[in-house]
């Protein structure tokens, strides 16, 4: 914060409250593929993938039979990784489409080898992996949203970023956690990291495709 340049920054006036404004946010997303991509694909990550709270505990107590401690370093784990992830995000100067995915692809494979640690201490260090994709892929998906967007719709845009993400945790908690319970606490993050490969592949044939057509 100390080092931006402030001269630099672009300023936007406020955009007056009116009614509708909400309707005029749902339409704009919807009519923009790159807004409204993100978005879906935040739902099905945030609904499956981001249930670390629910996941973890299960993982460390009835997997490694360190229910306190296990929890701790496991969080912490991904604490650590977030703050590389964050450096990493901040390093560079576009987020596109492509990165998303592979960013997204690669939390979902981390997620996996999480999973399949033998012990404690594997795990913390490849939960140390996931949390430097995890932020990594939230970064990106951030930049993309507000970057994308005219000014005037930014702040409904990121209400609708908040709702997805924040909002569809709440739903996958359940699910993630009768999977844990009846499947196997190791089958929670492997759901999760499933469901995020097979988003970010579905993206990039997507974005191949887009390549493709334009070619012609």
């Amino acid at each position: 914060l100390w080092f931006m340049r402030v001269d630099e920054l672009h300023v936007f006036p406020s955009v007056p409250t009116i009614k509708g404004q909400l309707r005029e946010g749902f339409r704009y997303v919807l009519k923009t593929p790159s807004l409204r991509n993100v978005l879906l694909i935040v739902v099905f990550v945030g609904t499956f993938s981001y249930e670390f709270q629910v996941s973890l505990p299960l993982f460390a107590e009835f997997t490694f039979h360190d229910t306190v401690n296990g929890y701790a370093l496991l969080l912490a784990a991904m604490g650590i990784g977030a703050i590389f992830g964050g450096l990493f995000s901040a390093s560079r100067r576009n987020a596109t489409l492509r990165l998303l995915h592979v960013s997204l692809f690669l939390f979902g494979g981390s997620m996996i080898g999480a999973a399949f640690m033998p012990t404690l201490y594997l795990a913390i260090l490849a939960l140390v992996v996931v949390g430097i994709f995890s932020v990594s892929f939230i970064s990106i998906a951030n930049t993309i949203l507000q970057v994308e967007c005219t000014p005037s719709m930014r702040g409904r845009v990121m209400s609708l970023w908040t709702v997805a993400f924040l909002g569809s945790t709440p739903i996958g908690g359940p699910i993630i956690g009768w999977i844990g319970e009846h499947l196997g606490a190791r089958y929670g993050l492997i759901v999760g990291g499933v469901v995020a490969i097979v988003v970010a592949v579905f993206g990039i044939i997507g974005i191949m495709k887009t390549k493709i057509a334009k070619s012609r």
